[in-house]
Protein backbone atom coordinates (compact mmCIF):
# COMPACT_ATOMS: atom_id res chain seq x y z
CA UNK A 1 0.00 0.00 0.00
CA UNK A 2 1.44 3.38 -1.00
CA UNK A 3 1.15 6.13 1.62
CA UNK A 4 1.42 9.87 1.26
CA UNK A 5 0.78 12.83 3.56
CA UNK A 6 -2.87 12.98 2.53
CA UNK A 7 -3.48 9.30 3.38
CA UNK A 8 -5.98 8.66 6.19
CA UNK A 9 -6.77 5.49 8.10
CA UNK A 10 -10.46 4.79 7.56
CA UNK A 11 -12.81 2.36 9.22
CA UNK A 12 -16.09 2.11 11.03
CA UNK A 13 -16.96 2.26 14.69
CA UNK A 14 -20.44 1.19 15.72
CA UNK A 15 -21.65 1.78 12.19
CA UNK A 16 -20.10 5.27 11.86
CA UNK A 17 -17.19 6.27 9.64
CA UNK A 18 -13.93 6.68 11.56
CA UNK A 19 -11.05 8.65 10.02
CA UNK A 20 -7.57 8.94 11.55
CA UNK A 21 -4.66 11.01 10.26
CA UNK A 22 -1.11 9.65 10.24
CA UNK A 23 1.91 11.26 11.90
CA UNK A 24 4.69 12.55 9.66
CA UNK A 25 6.70 9.66 8.25
CA UNK A 26 9.97 9.65 6.31
CA UNK A 27 8.17 7.87 3.45
CA UNK A 28 6.26 11.11 2.79
CA UNK A 29 9.45 12.43 1.27
CA UNK A 30 9.94 11.77 -2.42
CA UNK A 31 12.40 9.18 -3.74
CA UNK A 32 15.30 11.62 -3.43
CA UNK A 33 14.34 12.75 0.06
CA UNK A 34 13.74 16.28 -1.17
CA UNK A 35 10.01 17.01 -1.12
CA UNK A 36 7.55 17.23 1.75
CA UNK A 37 4.13 16.17 0.53
CA UNK A 38 2.46 18.15 3.32
CA UNK A 39 3.70 21.47 1.94
CA UNK A 40 4.94 20.58 -1.52
CA UNK A 41 8.16 22.42 -0.69
CA UNK A 42 11.51 20.78 -1.44
CA UNK A 43 14.34 20.53 1.00
CA UNK A 44 16.44 23.69 0.64
CA UNK A 45 19.48 23.55 -1.60
CA UNK A 46 22.80 23.73 0.27
CA UNK A 47 26.30 24.37 -0.96
CA UNK A 48 29.77 24.29 0.53
CA UNK A 49 33.34 24.92 -0.47
CA UNK A 50 36.36 23.18 1.00
CA UNK A 51 39.82 24.61 0.37
CA UNK A 52 43.04 22.71 1.02
CA UNK A 53 46.51 23.87 0.03
CA UNK A 54 49.30 22.41 -2.14
CA UNK A 55 47.34 19.88 -4.19
CA UNK A 56 48.11 16.18 -4.51
CA UNK A 57 50.82 13.98 -6.03
CA UNK A 58 49.89 13.17 -9.63
CA UNK A 59 51.20 9.58 -9.58
CA UNK A 60 49.29 8.81 -6.40
CA UNK A 61 45.90 10.43 -6.78
CA UNK A 62 44.75 10.16 -10.41
CA UNK A 63 42.89 6.89 -11.10
CA UNK A 64 43.96 5.03 -14.23
CA UNK A 65 40.43 4.80 -15.68
CA UNK A 66 37.46 7.15 -15.88
CA UNK A 67 33.81 6.49 -15.23
CA UNK A 68 32.37 4.72 -12.20
CA UNK A 69 34.78 1.76 -12.04
CA UNK A 70 37.88 3.72 -11.09
CA UNK A 71 40.16 2.58 -8.30
CA UNK A 72 40.59 4.54 -5.08
CA UNK A 73 44.27 5.43 -5.37
CA UNK A 74 46.70 5.82 -2.47
CA UNK A 75 45.90 9.48 -1.87
CA UNK A 76 42.15 9.03 -2.41
CA UNK A 77 41.98 6.04 -0.04
CA UNK A 78 40.90 8.13 2.99
CA UNK A 79 37.75 9.03 1.00
CA UNK A 80 36.80 5.41 0.29
CA UNK A 81 33.71 5.59 2.49
CA UNK A 82 32.30 8.43 0.35
CA UNK A 83 33.12 6.97 -3.05
CA UNK A 84 29.46 6.83 -4.13
CA UNK A 85 28.98 10.43 -3.02
CA UNK A 86 32.08 11.82 -4.68
CA UNK A 87 33.07 12.97 -8.17
CA UNK A 88 36.79 13.24 -9.00
CA UNK A 89 38.01 15.55 -11.80
CA UNK A 90 41.51 15.16 -13.24
CA UNK A 91 43.34 16.75 -16.17
CA UNK A 92 41.71 20.18 -15.86
CA UNK A 93 43.55 23.22 -17.22
CA UNK A 94 44.08 26.65 -15.71
CA UNK A 95 44.87 28.85 -18.73
CA UNK A 96 46.54 32.04 -17.52
CA UNK A 97 46.05 34.07 -20.72
CA UNK A 98 48.35 37.09 -20.40
CA UNK A 99 48.41 37.05 -16.60
CA UNK A 100 51.32 35.85 -14.44
CA UNK A 101 51.17 32.57 -12.56
CA UNK A 102 50.82 34.06 -9.10
CA UNK A 103 52.41 31.43 -6.89
CA UNK A 104 49.87 29.63 -4.73
CA UNK A 105 47.13 32.00 -5.87
CA UNK A 106 46.33 31.62 -9.57
CA UNK A 107 45.02 28.07 -9.27
CA UNK A 108 42.87 28.79 -6.22
CA UNK A 109 41.39 31.98 -7.66
CA UNK A 110 40.75 30.39 -11.06
CA UNK A 111 38.89 27.46 -9.51
CA UNK A 112 36.81 29.77 -7.32
CA UNK A 113 35.89 32.36 -9.98
CA UNK A 114 36.51 30.87 -13.42
CA UNK A 115 38.94 33.75 -14.06
CA UNK A 116 42.74 33.82 -14.15
CA UNK A 117 43.50 36.47 -11.51
CA UNK A 118 45.06 39.78 -12.46
CA UNK A 119 46.33 40.51 -8.93
CA UNK A 120 47.93 38.51 -6.14
CA UNK A 121 45.50 37.61 -3.34
CA UNK A 122 42.48 39.27 -4.99
CA UNK A 123 39.57 37.66 -6.79
CA UNK A 124 38.48 39.27 -10.06
CA UNK A 125 34.80 38.56 -9.46
CA UNK A 126 32.43 37.00 -6.97
CA UNK A 127 33.53 33.55 -5.91
CA UNK A 128 31.37 30.56 -6.74
CA UNK A 129 29.89 30.34 -3.24
CA UNK A 130 28.56 33.90 -3.51
CA UNK A 131 27.19 33.23 -6.98
CA UNK A 132 25.27 30.28 -5.56
CA UNK A 133 24.29 32.13 -2.36
CA UNK A 134 22.64 34.86 -4.44
CA UNK A 135 20.19 32.21 -5.63
CA UNK A 136 19.67 29.79 -2.75
CA UNK A 137 20.18 31.81 0.46
CA UNK A 138 16.98 33.87 0.54
CA UNK A 139 15.19 33.36 3.83
CA UNK A 140 18.20 32.41 5.96
CA UNK A 141 19.85 34.35 8.78
CA UNK A 142 23.22 34.33 7.05
CA UNK A 143 23.78 34.51 3.32
CA UNK A 144 26.96 32.48 3.81
CA UNK A 145 29.32 31.51 6.62
CA UNK A 146 33.05 30.80 6.40
CA UNK A 147 35.34 29.03 8.85
CA UNK A 148 39.13 28.67 9.10
CA UNK A 149 40.31 25.54 10.88
CA UNK A 150 43.83 26.98 11.28
CA UNK A 151 42.59 30.03 13.16
CA UNK A 152 43.25 32.79 10.61
CA UNK A 153 40.23 34.90 9.54
CA UNK A 154 42.11 35.84 6.36
CA UNK A 155 42.05 32.20 5.25
CA UNK A 156 38.78 32.72 3.44
CA UNK A 157 38.10 31.98 -0.24
CA UNK A 158 34.71 33.67 -0.26
CA UNK A 159 34.63 37.09 -1.89
CA UNK A 160 32.41 39.68 -3.52
CA UNK A 161 35.34 40.46 -5.84
CA UNK A 162 38.46 42.60 -5.54
CA UNK A 163 39.56 43.27 -1.95
CA UNK A 164 36.12 42.37 -0.57
CA UNK A 165 37.02 38.97 0.87
CA UNK A 166 34.58 37.88 3.57
CA UNK A 167 36.45 36.99 6.77
CA UNK A 168 36.28 33.51 8.22
CA UNK A 169 35.38 32.56 11.77
CA UNK A 170 38.75 31.63 13.28
CA UNK A 171 37.87 29.20 16.09
CA UNK A 172 35.14 26.71 16.96
CA UNK A 173 33.98 29.07 19.72
CA UNK A 174 33.69 32.11 17.43
CA UNK A 175 31.85 30.00 14.85
CA UNK A 176 29.47 28.68 17.52
CA UNK A 177 28.86 32.18 18.89
CA UNK A 178 28.00 33.53 15.47
CA UNK A 179 25.67 30.68 14.60
CA UNK A 180 24.10 29.72 17.90
CA UNK A 181 24.85 32.66 20.19
CA UNK A 182 22.80 35.87 20.58
CA UNK A 183 19.92 36.04 18.10
CA UNK A 184 19.67 32.28 17.60
CA UNK A 185 16.43 30.52 18.37
CA UNK A 186 16.43 26.76 18.11
CA UNK A 187 13.81 25.89 15.47
CA UNK A 188 13.57 22.34 16.79
CA UNK A 189 12.08 23.62 20.08
CA UNK A 190 8.40 24.25 20.69
CA UNK A 191 8.85 27.70 22.27
CA UNK A 192 10.18 29.44 19.15
CA UNK A 193 8.93 33.02 18.70
CA UNK A 194 10.12 36.13 16.82
CA UNK A 195 12.58 38.38 18.63
CA UNK A 196 10.85 41.77 19.19
CA UNK A 197 14.23 43.54 18.99
CA UNK A 198 14.66 42.23 15.44
CA UNK A 199 11.22 43.60 14.54
CA UNK A 200 12.28 47.10 15.72
CA UNK A 201 15.56 46.93 13.81
CA UNK A 202 13.80 45.78 10.68
CA UNK A 203 11.35 48.68 10.74
CA UNK A 204 14.14 51.26 11.22
CA UNK A 205 16.22 49.81 8.39
CA UNK A 206 13.23 49.74 6.04
CA UNK A 207 12.56 53.42 6.71
CA UNK A 208 16.15 54.27 5.80
CA UNK A 209 16.07 52.28 2.57
CA UNK A 210 12.99 54.16 1.34
CA UNK A 211 15.05 57.35 0.98
CA UNK A 212 17.56 55.73 -1.37
CA UNK A 213 16.38 57.43 -4.55
CA UNK A 214 16.66 60.88 -3.03
CA UNK A 215 20.15 60.16 -1.75
CA UNK A 216 21.29 58.83 -5.13
CA UNK A 217 19.91 61.67 -7.26
CA UNK A 218 22.91 64.02 -7.30
CA UNK A 219 25.82 61.61 -6.97
CA UNK A 220 28.60 60.99 -9.47
CA UNK A 221 29.24 57.57 -10.99
CA UNK A 222 31.86 56.48 -8.43
CA UNK A 223 29.71 57.50 -5.47
CA UNK A 224 26.67 55.82 -7.02
CA UNK A 225 28.66 52.59 -7.26
CA UNK A 226 29.64 52.89 -3.60
CA UNK A 227 26.04 53.61 -2.61
CA UNK A 228 24.80 50.66 -4.66
CA UNK A 229 27.19 48.41 -2.76
CA UNK A 230 26.05 49.94 0.52
CA UNK A 231 22.37 49.48 -0.23
CA UNK A 232 23.03 45.93 -1.38
CA UNK A 233 24.48 45.21 2.05
CA UNK A 234 21.50 46.96 3.66
CA UNK A 235 19.12 44.83 1.63
CA UNK A 236 20.94 41.69 2.69
CA UNK A 237 20.66 42.81 6.31
CA UNK A 238 16.91 43.33 5.82
CA UNK A 239 16.58 39.85 4.37
CA UNK A 240 18.49 38.41 7.32
CA UNK A 241 16.17 40.19 9.75
CA UNK A 242 13.11 38.99 7.86
CA UNK A 243 14.47 35.45 8.07
CA UNK A 244 14.85 35.77 11.83
CA UNK A 245 11.12 36.58 12.07
CA UNK A 246 10.17 33.29 10.40
CA UNK A 247 10.50 29.88 12.01
CA UNK A 248 12.57 27.63 9.71
CA UNK A 249 10.89 24.45 8.48
CA UNK A 250 13.38 21.91 9.84
CA UNK A 251 13.44 18.32 8.63
CA UNK A 252 16.85 17.17 9.85
CA UNK A 253 17.35 15.52 13.22
CA UNK A 254 19.80 17.64 15.22
CA UNK A 255 20.50 18.67 18.79
CA UNK A 256 22.42 21.90 19.29
CA UNK A 257 25.36 21.23 21.64
CA UNK A 258 26.79 23.43 24.35
CA UNK A 259 29.37 26.00 23.28
CA UNK A 260 32.89 24.59 22.84
CA UNK A 261 35.74 25.84 24.96
CA UNK A 262 38.75 27.77 23.79
CA UNK A 263 41.03 25.69 21.55
CA UNK A 264 44.47 26.14 20.07
CA UNK A 265 43.93 26.95 16.40
CA UNK A 266 46.99 26.88 14.16
CA UNK A 267 48.65 24.88 11.38
CA UNK A 268 49.85 22.02 13.58
CA UNK A 269 48.29 18.83 12.23
CA UNK A 270 47.16 17.51 15.66
CA UNK A 271 45.30 20.77 16.28
CA UNK A 272 43.69 20.72 12.82
CA UNK A 273 42.49 17.19 13.52
CA UNK A 274 40.65 18.59 16.54
CA UNK A 275 39.32 21.91 15.21
CA UNK A 276 38.30 20.97 11.68
CA UNK A 277 35.76 18.21 12.53
CA UNK A 278 34.25 20.38 15.26
CA UNK A 279 33.87 23.38 12.94
CA UNK A 280 32.47 21.09 10.24
CA UNK A 281 29.93 19.74 12.74
CA UNK A 282 28.82 23.25 13.68
CA UNK A 283 28.59 24.19 10.00
CA UNK A 284 26.53 21.08 9.30
CA UNK A 285 24.13 22.00 12.12
CA UNK A 286 23.82 25.53 10.74
CA UNK A 287 22.88 24.11 7.35
CA UNK A 288 20.47 21.60 8.87
CA UNK A 289 18.67 24.27 10.93
CA UNK A 290 18.57 26.67 7.97
CA UNK A 291 20.71 29.36 9.61
CA UNK A 292 22.61 29.42 6.33
CA UNK A 293 22.64 27.42 3.10
CA UNK A 294 26.26 28.12 2.13
CA UNK A 295 29.15 27.03 4.35
CA UNK A 296 32.82 27.52 3.41
CA UNK A 297 35.61 25.62 5.11
CA UNK A 298 39.34 26.27 4.74
CA UNK A 299 42.10 24.01 6.04
CA UNK A 300 44.99 26.34 5.32
CA UNK A 301 46.25 29.23 3.27
CA UNK A 302 47.47 28.66 -0.30
CA UNK A 303 51.02 27.43 0.09
CA UNK A 304 49.86 25.52 3.15
CA UNK A 305 51.97 25.91 6.30
CA UNK A 306 50.60 22.72 7.88
CA UNK A 307 53.28 20.91 9.87
CA UNK A 308 53.71 17.79 11.94
CA UNK A 309 55.42 18.59 15.24
CA UNK A 310 59.07 17.56 14.95
CA UNK A 311 59.21 18.10 11.18
CA UNK A 312 61.62 21.01 10.66
CA UNK A 313 60.41 21.69 7.11
CA UNK A 314 56.65 21.34 7.30
CA UNK A 315 54.36 20.87 4.31
CA UNK A 316 55.19 23.90 2.16
CA UNK A 317 58.95 23.75 2.47
CA UNK A 318 58.88 20.00 1.89
CA UNK A 319 57.23 20.53 -1.50
CA UNK A 320 60.23 22.63 -2.56
CA UNK A 321 63.15 21.07 -0.70
CA UNK A 322 62.39 17.35 -0.47
CA UNK A 323 64.06 15.55 -3.39
CA UNK A 324 62.08 13.29 -5.67
CA UNK A 325 62.86 9.71 -4.71
CA UNK A 326 64.64 8.13 -7.73
CA UNK A 327 62.93 4.78 -7.21
CA UNK A 328 59.44 5.95 -6.26
CA UNK A 329 59.41 8.89 -8.68
CA UNK A 330 57.76 11.28 -6.20
CA UNK A 331 58.36 13.09 -2.89
CA UNK A 332 57.41 10.60 -0.15
CA UNK A 333 57.11 13.10 2.72
CA UNK A 334 54.97 15.41 0.60
CA UNK A 335 52.82 12.45 -0.37
CA UNK A 336 52.22 11.71 3.31
CA UNK A 337 51.09 15.30 3.87
CA UNK A 338 48.77 14.90 0.88
CA UNK A 339 47.20 11.82 2.45
CA UNK A 340 46.77 13.66 5.75
CA UNK A 341 45.02 16.46 3.86
CA UNK A 342 42.56 13.92 2.42
CA UNK A 343 42.03 12.48 5.90
CA UNK A 344 41.00 15.95 7.03
CA UNK A 345 38.60 16.20 4.07
CA UNK A 346 37.13 12.83 5.04
CA UNK A 347 36.55 14.11 8.58
CA UNK A 348 34.65 17.08 7.13
CA UNK A 349 32.48 14.83 4.95
CA UNK A 350 31.81 12.57 7.94
CA UNK A 351 30.15 15.45 9.80
CA UNK A 352 28.00 16.40 6.80
CA UNK A 353 26.99 12.78 6.36
CA UNK A 354 26.21 12.25 10.06
CA UNK A 355 22.99 14.31 10.13
CA UNK A 356 19.91 12.28 9.10
CA UNK A 357 17.55 14.14 6.81
CA UNK A 358 14.61 12.63 4.95
CA UNK A 359 15.58 9.30 3.46
CA UNK A 360 19.26 10.24 3.43
CA UNK A 361 21.67 12.65 5.08
CA UNK A 362 22.54 16.31 4.90
CA UNK A 363 25.44 15.42 2.57
CA UNK A 364 22.97 13.81 0.16
CA UNK A 365 21.11 17.12 -0.07
CA UNK A 366 24.06 19.43 -0.72
CA UNK A 367 27.08 19.85 -2.97
CA UNK A 368 30.62 20.45 -1.67
CA UNK A 369 33.22 21.91 -4.04
CA UNK A 370 36.73 20.92 -2.90
CA UNK A 371 39.59 22.77 -4.59
CA UNK A 372 43.24 23.67 -4.12
CA UNK A 373 45.96 26.00 -5.41
CA UNK A 374 48.51 23.73 -7.12
CA UNK A 375 48.77 20.55 -9.13
CA UNK A 376 52.54 20.08 -8.61
CA UNK A 377 53.58 22.37 -5.78
CA UNK A 378 57.34 21.90 -6.26
CA UNK A 379 57.23 24.01 -9.42
CA UNK A 380 53.98 25.91 -8.72
CA UNK A 381 52.18 24.14 -11.57
CA UNK A 382 48.45 24.71 -11.96
CA UNK A 383 47.47 22.55 -14.95
CA UNK A 384 45.95 19.30 -13.73
CA UNK A 385 44.49 20.93 -10.61
CA UNK A 386 42.85 18.27 -8.36
CA UNK A 387 39.13 19.02 -8.05
CA UNK A 388 36.44 17.07 -6.19
CA UNK A 389 32.70 17.51 -5.74
CA UNK A 390 30.95 15.66 -2.92
CA UNK A 391 27.31 15.26 -1.96
CA UNK A 392 24.44 14.75 -4.34
CA UNK A 393 22.50 17.99 -4.43
CA UNK A 394 19.22 16.19 -3.66
CA UNK A 395 19.72 14.06 -6.74
CA UNK A 396 20.55 16.96 -9.05
CA UNK A 397 24.04 15.64 -9.76
CA UNK A 398 25.12 12.08 -10.49
CA UNK A 399 27.93 10.98 -8.21
CA UNK A 400 30.59 8.28 -8.03
CA UNK A 401 32.44 9.29 -11.21
CA UNK A 402 36.02 9.95 -12.16
CA UNK A 403 35.91 12.51 -14.98
CA UNK A 404 39.28 11.85 -16.56
CA UNK A 405 41.66 14.26 -18.26
CA UNK A 406 39.70 15.96 -21.04
CA UNK A 407 41.79 19.19 -20.78
CA UNK A 408 38.72 21.31 -20.04
CA UNK A 409 39.24 24.58 -18.17
CA UNK A 410 38.71 24.15 -14.44
CA UNK A 411 35.74 26.51 -14.79
CA UNK A 412 33.73 23.70 -16.40
CA UNK A 413 33.28 22.13 -12.96
CA UNK A 414 32.05 25.44 -11.55
CA UNK A 415 29.54 25.85 -14.36
CA UNK A 416 28.26 22.30 -13.78
CA UNK A 417 27.85 22.95 -10.05
CA UNK A 418 25.94 26.17 -10.64
CA UNK A 419 23.63 24.48 -13.13
CA UNK A 420 22.90 21.78 -10.54
CA UNK A 421 22.28 24.42 -7.86
CA UNK A 422 19.73 26.27 -10.00
CA UNK A 423 21.86 29.28 -10.95
CA UNK A 424 20.59 30.65 -14.26
CA UNK A 425 23.58 31.29 -16.51
CA UNK A 426 24.65 30.37 -20.02
CA UNK A 427 28.38 30.60 -19.43
CA UNK A 428 30.87 31.04 -16.61
CA UNK A 429 34.41 32.35 -16.55
CA UNK A 430 36.38 34.82 -18.59
CA UNK A 431 38.93 34.73 -21.40
CA UNK A 432 40.24 31.24 -22.11
CA UNK A 433 38.37 29.99 -19.06
CA UNK A 434 34.94 31.05 -20.29
CA UNK A 435 32.93 27.86 -20.65
CA UNK A 436 29.44 27.23 -22.00
CA UNK A 437 29.26 23.46 -21.84
CA UNK A 438 28.79 21.87 -18.40
CA UNK A 439 29.36 18.17 -17.75
CA UNK A 440 25.84 17.34 -18.88
CA UNK A 441 26.43 13.63 -18.23
CA UNK A 442 26.63 14.45 -14.51
CA UNK A 443 23.46 16.53 -14.36
CA UNK A 444 20.39 14.55 -13.39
Amino acid sequence: MKLDRRFFLRGTSQGALAVMALPFLDCFLDSKGKALAATGRPLPSRFGTYFYGLGLTKQLWIPKVGGTDYEMTMELKPLEGYRKKLNIFSGLRVPLDDNPNYQHWSGAAAAATGISPTKQSEFDSKTIDQQVADVISHGTRFKSVSASAAGDPKQSYSSLGGPNTLPAEASPLSLYTRLFGPGFQDPTKGDWKPDPQIMVQQSVLSAVSESRKAAMANLGAADKARMDQYFTSVREAELQMAAELQRPDIQAKVTIPEAPGEMVCNNALPNLRATLPLMAKLGAMALATDQTRVFNMSVSEPGSQIFVPGDSLGYHQSTHEEPIDPVLGYQPRVAQYNIQNMELFASYLKEMDAIPEGDGTLLDHMLVFAFTDQSFAKIHAVDGLPIMVAGGGSGKMKMGHHVAGDSSPVSRVGLTIQKAMGVSLDSWGKGSMEIRQPYTELLA
